[in-house]
């Protein structure tokens, strides 16, 4: 099909899908905006994914294995230090 190839492994199976997103045939519109949607989609959730990961990693190295356990409560405690404007 004029705009879509696929490239094979040794055993004939299919390993890379090539699509030309401005010369592939009209009629495979739904399926080429299908996948391109599928792809976008995965790739926002795949970042959002690495960027959770990344940040829960640096807030762990913030912190010692002897750093105190805070609860709750400590994060509704009023600091003392605070000077309004």
């Amino acid at each position: 099909m004029q705009g879509i190839s696929v490239i094979t492994n040794a055993a004939g199976q299919p390993k890379t899908l090539t699509i030309d997103v401005e010369q592939h045939d009209q009629s495979l519109d739904p399926l080429v905006n299908g996948l391109l949607d599928l792809l976008m989609q995965k790739t926002e959730d795949t970042e959002r994914q690495e960027f959770l990961y990344a940040s829960g990693a640096l807030a762990n190295r913030a912190y010692s294995d002897d750093e105190p356990e805070y609860t709750d409560a400590h994060l509704i405690e009023r600091n003392p230090n605070y000077r309004p404007k």
